[in-house]
């Protein structure tokens, strides 16, 4: 009994040592002009034992980019050049824009020397359009059923871990929020009746 848990034990150490964490982040300005139209850029990274800096590689993701807030309009999505496979802009839904998918082939018998290694890498970016006042946020999320993001350990061998997928991965997504002010003609004019409502007052 003693010697099963021992190696129980040994076994619960290994499978957390290869345990991968997958995250997409969202970065936006923090503060916009209402009508203003801003960029949203979505990245992606990964930790864990499996990624070896110089040698592994980004494979491809796939997720929906959900928006809510004072959104007047949004792009379909700006995929980076380097992630040329697959590659699907995703489709305007709302605020939101969803089915964005994309990926880079390994550099298996060299057929992709100029293979991005980056990590955190730039997937994609978004044109937003500030409505009204408030906030605008977006986040990543429903991955693709394929993995919402995935690497290749060894970027010359084609073999990928993908998050939701592999055994041992966690997919996690980090919003960005951005506030929408008035533009500065706006705020002179609120200041000036401000001072006009005062005056009248007085």
């Amino acid at each position: 009994m003693v010697r099963f848990c021992a190696i129980a034990t040994v076994t619960g150490l290994a499978a957390a040592a290869s345990a991968q964490d997958f995250t997409i982040s969202a970065s936006a300005p923090a503060t916009v002009n209402a009508g203003d139209t801003f960029t949203v850029e979505f990245w992606g990274s990964v930790t864990g034992t499996e990624w070896v800096q110089g040698t592994s590689a980004m494979s491809g993701f796939g997720i929906d980019a959900i928006g809510s807030g004072s959104v007047a309009s949004v792009s379909s999505a700006n995929v980076a050049s380097y992630l040329a496979v697959g590659v699907l802009t995703g489709t305007v839904n709302g605020a939101s824009v969803e089915g964005i998918v994309a990926g880079q082939i390994a550099n298996v018998f060299n057929l992709n020397p100029g293979i991005n290694m980056d990590n955190p890498m730039f997937l994609f970016s978004l044109e937003v359009t500030a409505g009204g006042l408030g906030s605008i946020t977006y986040i990543g999320g429903n991955p693709n059923p394929n993995g919402g993001l995935s690497f290749y350990p060894d970027s010359t061998d084609g073999g990928s871990i993908s998050a939701g997928v592999d055994a041992g991965t966690t997919m996690n997504f980090t919003g960005a929020t951005t506030q929408v002010i008035p533009a500065p003609a706006s705020t002179l004019a609120l200041i000036g009746l401000g001072g006009l409502v005062s005056r009248r007052r007085r």
